[in-house]
């Protein structure tokens, strides 16, 4: 029995699994005993969750229920067994984990969000991989995920003849360039609001807002397209809703600019890694706004590489859209490490 988890700033994902061959990938998914999502800003600790879970489980279950294995997505850096969450206040460490659930530490894993997502990308079926670029897939080139969501997370699939090799990063902090004078003005915008201009600041859900805020900084409020009252967590569901279902020009016109970045920053990744095994979208909101990113200016922004346009034309690029990609990621790591 493997306890797995996908911890994020908006929901943690608790799940028991048995079965499934992690040598078998595409068909090996695993049989899901019990499975629950929890609102994670309401626990102030990430001890609290786990123990409502593993109650729950012994009076679902029984009460001699026994974990044999535990592995953990974390939003955040994992540093020698231990991650300070990125959007939460919660820290989490293999031997706390370990002596919690009563089983050695060997057998708890605790790994980057991204990094579970990536081993979920080698497991999880084709038909919820949707193709956005056909692309010439290299199977033997590296691939990279790009995860915006709650905040923006970035890992790397490399594969050496000795299997395939995770590689956890913290790339969506790093530096945010204009691609072109014409975004001079949003960069001056969120320097002076945070005084680092990373590209999560645009390409996540707060992203989403930064965009919106940006946008109609000048608007009086009785031409704002969105409630004015609305907190910036509120804002991307809002603004997502008003650009795909209600068409309003201003909303459609700052969506297709976010793809536009997650398009200039999905390309960045393929260069900085040498790509040419594909780019998996993933995150939770990819999969939101499916209809419109695949018909958006993603792949013109993507491809705009200057004398490296023909290679990003022939990197393959899919959506991941399985909600469950994460936590198939954390049991797959568990398994791939008996």
């Amino acid at each position: 029995m493997i306890l797995a988890g996908d911890i994020g700033g908006t929901k943690t994902l608790l799940g028991l699994y048995e079965g499934g061959n992690p040598r078998d990938q595409r068909n090996s998914r695993p049989l899901r005993v019990l499975e629950k999502s929890y609102p994670s800003r309401r626990y102030p600790t990430f001890d609290l969750v786990l123990e409502e879970f593993l109650s729950e489980a012994k009076s679902t279950l029984s009460d001699s229920l026994t974990i044999t294995f535990a592995s953990f997505g974390v939003a955040g850096p994992v540093v020698h067994g231990r991650c300070e969450t990125t959007n939460l206040p919660w820290v989490l460490d293999t031997d706390s984990l370990s002596t919690l659930l009563s089983i050695d530490r060997s057998r708890v894993f605790l790994i980057n969000d991204l990094a579970a997502i990536a081993w979920g990308t080698m497991f999880s079926s084709e038909k919820n991989l949707i193709v956005l670029n056909e692309g010439v897939p290299d199977k033997q080139g590296n691939q990279v995920i790009v995860a915006p969501g709650t905040g923006l997370g970035e890992s790397i699939i490399a594969y050496p003849t000795s299997g395939p090799i995770v590689i956890s990063t913290e790339g969506g902090h790093s530096d945010w360039a204009p691609g072109n004078p014409d975004d001079f003005p949003l960069f001056s915008y969120l320097w002076a609001r945070y005084g680092h201009v990373s590209i999560e600041r645009l390409v996540s859900g707060q992203g989403l807002a930064n965009l919106y805020r940006f946008y109609t900084r000048n608007l009086e409020q009785s031409n704002l397209p969105l409630d004015p009252l609305l907190s910036d967590e509120m804002i991307p569901a809002a603004l997502t809703h008003a650009a795909m279902t209600l068409k309003n020009p201003l909303c459609t016109r700052i969506l297709d600019y976010f793809c536009s970045l997650l398009g200039q920053e999905a390309g960045n990744m393929v260069l900085k890694s040498l790509a040419t095994g594909g780019v998996f979208l993933a995150g939770g909101i990819p999969e939101k706004i499916l209809p419109f990113l695949l018909n958006s200016s993603f792949m013109e922004h993507f491809t705009n590489k200057g004398r490296y346009t023909k290679l990003l034309e022939n990197i393959p690029v899919r959506i991941v859209n399985d909600p469950e990609i994460g936590i198939l990621g954390a049991w797959a790591y568990a398994t791939s490490h008996q």
